[in-house]
């Protein structure tokens, strides 16, 4: 069992067998007209509130209502960076998806209700500008060898439209909607947009937002097409059954004033595993990226390979990149600690894949396509920096090179 499992297991254990007497804060159904697209329902939200501070089976007839503002971010991302979205499209060169212009792209991520780019870290906003800046320049630039005849990194000044697909690979290697997609809702923007719920009063409508910003459905389910962002990879990653229990035992505990301390350990075990799934899903692309460059036939036959890798690569960077900046909850059952990666490990986390969060075209991620040597030694230093911050053992890490759904 993974680290993470152990630490899961026991908190989840307390949630469903203890009942906190004198914890319980006002969590009266006047108290939660709020902003942030929940309805307060109350003990008729599809739980059980008998106050033994039990999980009870997971209900959610009012998923659609409570979870409208995340349901409707998910939309607007996917309108910008999706699979359909304007950036996939321009980097197919569809008719009606031309980025000709910044503002192409701003008027995308400024639009929704609520605003997308509203609910995105300060830092990671930062990020974006600079990313689709890069992102016009490789789409001006269009179809670009990024490889030369002897195999080696070669962009151009900007990057450009890469491989078969096409991809948007900037000059310094990485797939530039990858970043806006996977990073925000990986961390920067819908993990965000959580944390923010749990700073006010939780009630059973406050989980529906949480699972809905996570990517889930209101049956919780992981069937074809019912997960999407961040949670169909944490389903991949082996760590959905366990956020989706705590999801149930949280809601069934938000349900009676007594229960609020099994109610918010449920909470910071659903947030610990969104978090360390996404740095395992890191892990997992960076190591297939690895196996591509390596397995990549000599001279331009195997240059689709390697693009194919910058391509798994940029997932995977988009995954734990979007966590830098994130600001700590300043009340709930996150206060202060919204994360357990610190800034400065996520830096360390991107050096080592040769990401310049200054300047992303400056990035030497690229080069990685040369020798795959190169990445297995980045990919050590990432890994030494998640096992350090979050308990690893080699066994959890080679679980999440192949990892087992669920």
């Amino acid at each position: 069992m993974r680290s993470i499992g152990r630490f899961l297991a026991i908190s989840l254990l307390v949630a469903a067998t203890a009942c906190g007497d004198d914890d319980g804060g006002d969590t009266s159904d006047d108290a939660d007209d709020t902003d942030d697209g929940t309805t307060d329902d109350g003990a008729d939200d599809g739980v059980d509130a008998g106050g033994a501070c039990e999980p009870a089976a997971w209900a959610a007839p009012d998923f659609e209502a409570n979870a409208e503002a995340a349901l409707a971010l998910r939309t607007q991302l996917d309108a910008l960076a999706g699979g359909e979205g304007l950036m996939r499209g321009a980097e197919q060169e569809l008719k009606g998806s031309e980025v000709d212009d910044v503002s192409d792209l701003t008027a995308v991520y400024e639009a929704g209700d609520p605003v997308l780019a509203s609910i995105v870290t300060e830092r990671y906003d930062a990020l974006m500008a600079d990313a689709f800046a890069d992102f016009v320049a490789l789409v001006a630039a269009s179809t670009v060898d990024v490889i030369n005849d002897e195999g080696g990194w070669d962009p151009g000044a900007a990057g450009g439209l890469a491989g078969s697909s096409p991809r948007g690979i900037n000059a310094g290697g990485l797939e530039i909607r990858q970043l806006a997609d996977k990073g925000l809702f990986g961390g920067a923007g819908l993990y965000a947009h959580a944390l923010t719920l749990t700073e006010a009063e939780i009630t059973p409508a406050t989980i529906d937002a949480l699972a809905a910003a996570w990517g889930a459905n209101e049956a919780l389910g992981t069937g074809d097409g019912e997960l999407t962002d961040a949670a169909n990879y944490s389903f991949q990653m082996g760590f959905h059954a366990t956020m989706a229990e705590a999801l149930g035992a949280a809601k069934a505990a938000a349900a009676d004033d007594a229960c609020a301390a099994e109610r918010d350990e449920a909470i910071v075990t659903f947030f610990r595993a969104w978090e360390q799934s996404m740095v395992a899903r890191t892990i997992y692309y960076a190591n297939a990226a690895a196996a591509l460059i390596a397995g990549a036939p000599k001279g331009p036959d195997g240059d689709e390979d390697k693009i194919d890798a910058l391509h798994e690569l940029s997932e995977g960077i988009g995954l734990t990149l979007g966590l830098l900046g994130l600001p700590d909850p300043a009340a709930g059952p996150l206060s202060g600690a919204g994360r357990l990666l610190s800034d400065e490990d996520v830096e360390v986390m991107m050096t080592a894949l040769g990401v310049d969060i200054v300047d992303l075209s400056e990035s030497l991620t690229g080069t990685f396509v040369e020798e795959a040597a190169l990445l297995t030694t980045g990919i050590a230093a990432f890994e030494a920096t998640a096992i350090d911050v979050f308990g690893l053992s080699a066994e959890d890490i080679e679980a999440y090179r192949t990892p087992t759904e669920g």
